[in-house]
C-alpha cells in the first residue's frame, strides 16, 4: 500500500487513526497491538507473500535477541550474519523479482536491535514491543531507520490525543504528499523522458534531465519521510530527521550530515566506530570512510553504477576531510579569525557569503554528476549520458521534454493569460518550475522546519485543505516511491 493512493488516505489511515485512540482508551497495550496488525496488513496489501518474509525474519531475530541478552558475541555474529546473508539473497541473487519491499531498512533495523541487546542497552524486550518496533507501517518501506532507543521508550511514553501536535503532524503529511505528487511525480516524467531517450538529447536537455533527477530524488524521498513523520506524529511517535536541507551543504561532508541522516548514522554507528573510527591514526581512519561509502554503495544495488556513485562521494568526502585535518593543523580553520580580520565587517560579511555560495553550487554540481550514476541502468549508459552534457551541443530543447513540465492546471492560467500566443510559451513552464525549486531546495526551509513553527489557524487549515484536494486530485498519475525498491 502506497501513501500517495485513495486506500490509504480514504480508507487504511483514517480507521487506523480512530481504532488506535480507542483501543489506546481502554489499554496502552491494546493500542500497541492494534497498531502492530495494521502495520502487518499494510506491510502485505499488495503481496501477501512478501508479509512470510517478514514475520519469519523477525521471528528468527527476536530468537537470536533472546540469547544475546546473556551476553554471547557469538550468537550476535551469527544474528548479523542471518540478516546480511539474507539482504544478499534477496537483493543481490536470481530470485526472479521476487524482492520484499523495504527489505533493506527492515533488515538493518533489526541488526541495530540485536547490537544494542549485545550491549546492553535494552532492558528485555517484550515480543508485541520488538514487533511494532520492526514493522511500524509510516517507517517500514523506507525508513527513516530508528534505532530501538529512540521507538521502545515511546510506546510507554505516549499521552493521549493533542491537536497541537495532530495539526502539525497534519501538515507534514500534506507538505510530504504534495513533494510527492506535485513536484516529484512531474519530474519524474521529464527524467524517463530523458534516460529514455538519451540519444535524441543535446547537451541542454542532458543538463535539465540532470536536474530534474536531482530534484525528483530529493522531493520524492523527503516527501516519504515527511508523510511518515506526519502520521507517526498523529499515532503519537517521533521519527528522527531524515533530511535537513541537504543541498545547501557547502562540501560533502556536511552534504552527508544533511541527507538520508539516519543511514549515515547507522554506518557510523555500526560499521565505522567498530571498525575503529578515528581512533587508530589518520590514514586507517580515511580507509574507513572509503569502506563506509563503499558499503553505501552496495547496499544501493548490485550493479557496478551504485559502487561509482558510492566511491565519488567516498573519494571526495576523504579529500575534503584530509583537506580540513590539514588546515586545522595549522590553524586555518574556515571559522578561525585571524588578525587580518581588519577589512571592513560588512565587504567581509559579503565576502564569506559569496565564497559560501560558491561552496554551495560546486557541492551541488558534484552531488548532481554524481547522481547520474545512481539513476543510470548502467555505468555504460552513465557514461553515454555524460557525454551528452560534455558533448556542448547546445540548441533548442525538445519539445517532448518540455510538455513533461506542461501541466494542464498551469498550462489552463497560461491560456488565461493568453501567454500561450508567445512562441516560446511551450517552455515557460519548464523555466518557472525548475528555477523555483532551484531556489525552494538552496534557499528555502524543510517541511519540519516549518511545521516546528506552524500553529493551529483557519488560514493555514484551509492552505492546507486546498494542498491536500489538489494532490488528492494528481493521484491518477501515481507512482511508487524511488527508494522503496533499496
Amino acid at each position: 500500500m502506497l501513501f500517495n493512493s485513495y486506500s490509504f488516505v480514504f480508507v487504511f489511515f483514517p480507521l487506523t487513526l480512530a481504532g488506535f485512540y480507542i483501543c489506546q482508551r481502554i489499554e496502552k497495550r491494546a493500542g500497541n497491538l492494534f497498531l502492530f496488525v495494521m502495520s502487518l496488513l499494510f506491510y502485505g496489501w499488495i503481496h501477501p507473500e512478501y508479509l512470510l518474509v517478514l514475520l519469519g525474519s523477525m521471528a528468527v531475530n527476536y530468537l537470536i535477541s533472546r540469547e544475546i541478552e546473556k551476553r554471547k558475541r557469538g550468537v550476535l555474529f551469527i544474528g548479523v550474519l542471518f540478516n546480511l546473508g539474507m539482504l544478499a539473497c534477496f537483493k543481490y541473487m536470481d530470485t526472479k523479482g521476487f524482492v520484499p519491499l523495504g527489505i533493506s531498512f527492515f533488515t538493518f533495523t533489526q541488526i541495530a536491535f540485536l547490537v544494542e541487546c549485545y550491549r546492553g542497552n535494552l532492558k528485555e524486550g517484550k515480543a508485541l514491543s520488538y514487533g511494532l518496533y520492526v514493522s511500524f507501517f509510516p517507517k517500514i518501506m523506507q525508513g527513516p531507520i530508528m534505532l530501538p532507543d529512540e521507538f521502545l521508550p515511546q510506546l510507554e511514553k505516549r499521552n493521549g490525543w493533542d491537536w497541537e501536535r495532530i495539526y502539525r503532524s497534519l501538515f507534514l503529511f500534506v507538505a510530504g504528499l504534495s513533494k510527492k505528487v506535485l513536484i516529484a511525480d512531474t519530474l519524474g516524467g521529464a527524467v524517463d523522458f530523458g534516460y529514455t531517450n538519451l540519444a535524441a538529447l543535446n547537451s541542454g536537455d542532458a543538463l535539465i534531465v540532470m536536474l530534474s533527477y536531482t530534484l525528483q530524488l530529493y522531493f520524492d524521498f523527503s516527501g516519504y519521510c515527511d508523510m511518515a513523520m506526519g502520521i507517526a506524529g498523529m499515532l503519537g511517535i517521533e521519527l528522527p530527521l531524515n533530511f535537513d536541507s541537504p543541498y545547501q551543504a557547502a562540501d560533502i561532508l556536511e552534504f552527508w550530515k544533511r541527507w538520508h541522516m539516519t543511514l549515515t548514522r547507522f554506518f557510523t554507528r555500526y560499521l565505522y566506530i567498530p571498525l575503529g573510527g578515528n581512533r587508530k591514526g589518520r590514514l586507517r581512519t580515511y580507509g574507513n570512510c572509503l569502506l563506509v561509502f563503499f558499503v553505501s554503495g552496495l547496499w544501493h544495488g548490485s550493479g557496478l553504477q551504485f559502487l561509482v556513485w558510492g566511491m565519488m562521494h567516498g573519494v571526495l568526502f576523504v579529500v575534503t576531510r584530509a583537506w580540513k585535518d590539514w588546515n586545522r593543523e595549522r590553524g586555518k580553520a574556515e571559522n578561525e579569525r585571524t588578525e587580518d580580520d581588519a577589512e571592513p565587517g560588512g565587504m567581509k560579511r559579503v565576502l564569506e557569503k559569496v565564497s559560501h555560495m560558491g561552496k554551495v553550487l560546486l557541492t551541488f554540481l558534484y552531488v548532481n554528476i554524481a547522481w547520474i550514476f545512481f539513476r543510470a541502468a548502467s555505468v555504460s549508459e552513465a557514461w553515454t549520458f555524460l557525454k551528452r552534457i560534455g558533448s556542448l551541443s547546445f540548441g533548442r530543447i525538445n519539445r517532448e521534454l518540455a510538455a513533461c513540465f506542461n501541466l494542464d492546471e498551469f498550462w489552463y492560467v497560461i491560456k488565461i493569460l493568453r501567454l500561450d500566443r508567445w512562441q516560446n510559451a511551450h517552455y515557460l513552464l519548464l523555466v518557472l518550475i525548475l528555477s523555483a525549486l532551484l531556489l525552494l531546495v538552496l534557499f528555502g526551509q524543510s517541511a519540519a522546519e516549518h511545521a516546528k513553527k506552524i500553529k493551529p489557524g483557519i488560514a493555514g487549515a484551509f492552505f492546507m485543505m486546498a494542498l491536500f484536494v489538489w494532490s488528492v486530485l494528481s493521484f491518477s498519475g501515481v507512482s511508487s516511491f524511488l527508494y522503496v525498491n533499496f
